[in-house]
């Protein structure tokens, strides 16, 4: 089973493959911002990616978008996008000197793309 280590804490978590870092992280009580709810359209969860890239998922091109709508690249992910595919992965949760401002957009309706 694939773990995640979440930095700078160091928390070790044991996942399920497919499951994104955002979920993983809160599924184990570690706290990541997140305040569009996973629609890939705030880059609050932004992650660094320390170790592992080729365990996550390919970056899709909304994701990309994001990232570079923010001027952040590679090693930076999106945790809400990033699947854990297999092996071990560490990310760096990067420390915020302020609350992200709240995130005013609508949520994605279900099943769009």
């Amino acid at each position: 089973m694939p773990t995640v280590r979440y930095l700078p804490a160091g928390q070790v978590v044991r996942v399920e493959p497919g499951i994104s870092v955002l979920d993983a992280a809160l599924d184990a009580g570690i706290g990541l911002y997140h305040t569009c709810g996973g629609n890939a359209s705030c880059s609050t969860c932004r992650v660094i990616v320390r170790e592992g890239q080729a365990q996550l998922s390919v970056m899709e091109a909304v994701e990309a978008q994001v990232l570079d709508a923010f001027d952040l690249r590679p090693p930076y992910r999106l945790a809400c996008q990033a699947l854990v595919l297999g092996g071990d992965i560490v990310v760096e949760i990067p420390g915020r000197e302020r609350a992200p401002r709240p995130n005013k957009t609508p949520p994605l309706p279900e099943g769009a793309v």
